[in-house]
């Protein structure tokens, strides 16, 4: 062999493994990688997030709260609900709720606080409980339920109403069963009765409507009841894909105790949960006048109150007075006046009492006229019916057949169904809900309506959208279409922020040919979206030609709500700062920029001058994590261009309170009409 001999190195191990053992170590290698910079990038998000949810959460606090050792132990909860947009304002709590869940045996309790309750709070005398929090935040808040109940807490949680809206609208919507229609303009509550998938801002308005007679006990009923529908409807793993997004919202909107990995230990558990197997109950009260009979106030059972939350804690029936009612059969919808009817109603004793039949409190089912209109009581205390059974025991049943005499006047009354212990109380005085049907006595215009939630909440301008539609005539006029009567059904649609319509009588969807009172019929129709995109409402309306509307009759249109094109979502505009600044030397534009921005929800944080006068396109700067926000200011201008920064240079610029930052162009009349 001439020359030098080639000497081949020994291949090393690795080269020596077969090619496909190779490639799956350098894939597997590049996965353990990938995964520990994920597990990096998660493990970030929760410490921000903690660090986020954490952020009110004194040492003080934390002396008060009392300290368990697994996630597994029972455990109670203060939830506290306010509508503070203003850091620097902590607002009173609206809602305040104390939970006790039991993961172990899948069962938990609420006691409701109603938040006129006239309590003692520390340093600060009597007052109404939720003047707590505008005191001392969650820290008095702890002290002064805690005090009250004589009982330890170990959590607490503050969700902003705005968090509320976010959560539901994510969750896809609430299917509520609404008994009656509501209709108050303070609190944006507009419900015909029967079924309805509440967006966000729906819920958060049916949860906080006190037109009813119940006043505040009544919007008490209603939060609890959204508590449930949401344990029994979204409270499911077809949602965990989600969660990100979900504590994600509730960062933004929460305050509380707890790490993000305990929330979710506890999340598990309560999936478990079933609104059954969750009992509701209301801190005992009766309405009062202090200060001179100028200010109103609830004075509580405090021996009572102590009593069941000592029986949540035992795991018994919070209550002594409570009752379901179901089954509910042979009430019609149009009744004549003064006219008898057989009602048959099961009952269920949800207490911890036993009924028993005799005359002397003894046990009755009874029943109550209201007015829908006026709202006033105008039959207290109809006949009452004798329990059906010598007694009846917590969790056991009876079925009820009453007699009921229907109001003497015309017009549309909601029909009222009581238990009530002779010479004690009634159950709703005690808290527990009424059963409620609409009724109309001798009317003849009335009407129900249902769309089975097939109207889209989304549609595109201008389009035509296919929906079934129920009607069912409970009035005492044959409905018909002929040279003397003819009904119809049309629609209209509404402004949601104003109300005002914006198109009225959007043509004729479906003509009745005949319909008998208390008749009903379905058909399949077609409606038409506006031109021009906005936030909606449609109004399905009844129609006798000529002469007049339904709804101009005192009956209530169903309504849906309806978003058209690309529109201003005002749960986030409530949430984002802007900072306004005058790029085109128009003395006085920021201001007006500024106030058009306020009429669209956004938070003004501050306004000043540009670094150049020599904008002529409005600018929005914005950074990474505020695009949404970007996207929204977006949709209330219609010249503009977007530009993205780096943090540190958009916190020089527009400082650290704002999200957004406009400049203000020489085009800023196309924005502001």
């Amino acid at each position: 062999m001439s020359g030098k001999e080639e000497i081949k190195k020994p291949k090393r191990w690795f080269y020596r493994l077969p090619k496909y053992t190779r490639i799956g170590i350098i894939v597997a290698a590049s996965l353990t990688i990938l995964l520990g910079a994920a597990a990096g990038v998660f493990f970030y998000w929760l410490n921000h997030l903690n660090v986020t949810i954490n952020a009110v959460t004194t040492s003080e606090i934390e002396s008060i709260l009392a300290p368990i050792e697994s996630p597994q132990e029972p455990v109670t909860v203060l939830l506290l609900g306010t509508d503070s947009q203003d850091e620097d304002d902590r607002g009173r709590a609206d809602s305040i709720m104390l939970v006790h869940l039991d993961p172990q045996k899948a069962e938990g309790s609420l006691l409701s606080v109603p938040r006129d309750t006239l309590i003692d709070i520390p340093g600060h005398g009597e007052d109404k409980v939720n003047a707590a929090y505008a005191y001392g935040g969650e820290e008095l808040m702890l002290k002064t339920v805690s005090q009250f109940l004589d009982t330890d807490i170990n959590h607490f949680v503050t969700l902003d109403f705005n968090g509320f809206i976010q959560l539901i609208d994510a969750l896809g919507g609430l299917e509520v069963m609404i008994e009656r229609p509501m209709d108050d303009p303070k609190s944006g509550t507009f419900f015909s009765a029967g079924v309805h998938n509440l967006t966000g801002e729906q819920a958060l308005a049916y949860t906080r409507d006190r037109s009813t007679e119940l006043g505040d006990i009544g919007r008490i009923q209603r939060q609890q009841e959204v508590f449930r529908a949401l344990l029994d409807q979204k409270l499911d793993v077809r949602y965990l894909s989600n969660i990100p997004h979900y504590f994600n919202i509730l960062a933004e909107n929460t305050k509380t105790d707890l790490d993000i990995m305990t929330i979710l230990r506890y999340s598990k558990a309560v999936l478990s949960f079933t609104g059954d197997g969750f009992q509701t109950a209301i801190v005992p009260t009766h309405p009062d006048w202090i200060e001179d009979g100028t200010v109103s106030v609830q004075l509580p059972d405090k021996e009572e109150a102590r009593a069941m939350w000592k029986r949540i804690l035992a795991g018994e029936p919070a209550a002594r007075y409570n009752a379901r009612y179901s089954e509910v059969t042979d009430i019609p919808d149009l009744m004549s006046s003064n006219m008898t009817y057989r009602i048959k109603v099961k009952v269920t004793n949800a207490g911890g009492l036993t009924w028993e039949r005799k005359n002397e409190e003894g046990f009755f089912l009874g029943y109550h006229w209201i007015d829908f209109n006026s709202r006033e009581m105008v039959v207290f205390d109809g006949e009452r019916s004798f329990l059906p059974v010598e007694e009846l025991g917590p969790g056991e049943s009876a079925e009820f057949y009453m007699t009921v005499v229907a109001p003497s006047e015309p017009g549309q009354y909601v029909l009222q169904l009581d238990m009530v212990q002779e010479n004690v109380t009634w159950f709703s005085y005690q808290g527990v809900p009424t059963y409620e049907k609409l009724i109309s006595v001798d009317m003849d215009y009335a009407a129900l309506y249902d769309d089975f939630r097939t109207t889209p909440n989304y549609m595109k301008p201008g389009e035509k959208y296919p929906v079934i539609i129920w009607v069912k005539n409970t009035g005492s006029i044959l409905w018909e279409n002929s040279d003397d009567i003819q009904i119809n059904l049309g629609y209209h649609w509404l402004d949601r922020d104003t109300r005002q319509p914006v198109i009225w009588d959007n043509g004729r969807r479906m003509h009745i040919h005949h319909l008998e009172p208390g008749e009903d019929l379905k058909r399949d129709i077609h409606v038409f979206a506006p031109d021009q995109p906005g936030r909606y409402i449609l109004q399905y309306d009844l129609v006798h030609e000529t002469v007049t509307w339904f709804s101009e009759a005192g009956i209530m249109p169903l309504e849906i709500n309806v978003d058209v094109g690309e529109t201003i979502d005002r749960s986030i505009t409530s949430q984002t700062n802007v900072f306004i600044a005058n790029g085109n030397g128009i003395s006085g534009v920021a201001g007006q920029m500024g106030r058009y921005l306020r009429g669209h929800g956004f938070n003004i944080v501050g306004m000043g001058n540009a670094d150049s006068f020599n904008y002529e396109q409005t600018v929005i700067y914005y950074t990474e994590d505020n695009k949404n926000e970007a996207d929204q200011v977006a949709l209330a201008f219609n010249s503009f261009y977007r530009e993205e920064v780096g943090l540190e240079e958009f916190v020089e610029r527009f400082g650290d309170g704002a999200h957004i930052g406009v400049v203000v162009g020489a085009d800023y009349l196309d924005n502001i009409r």
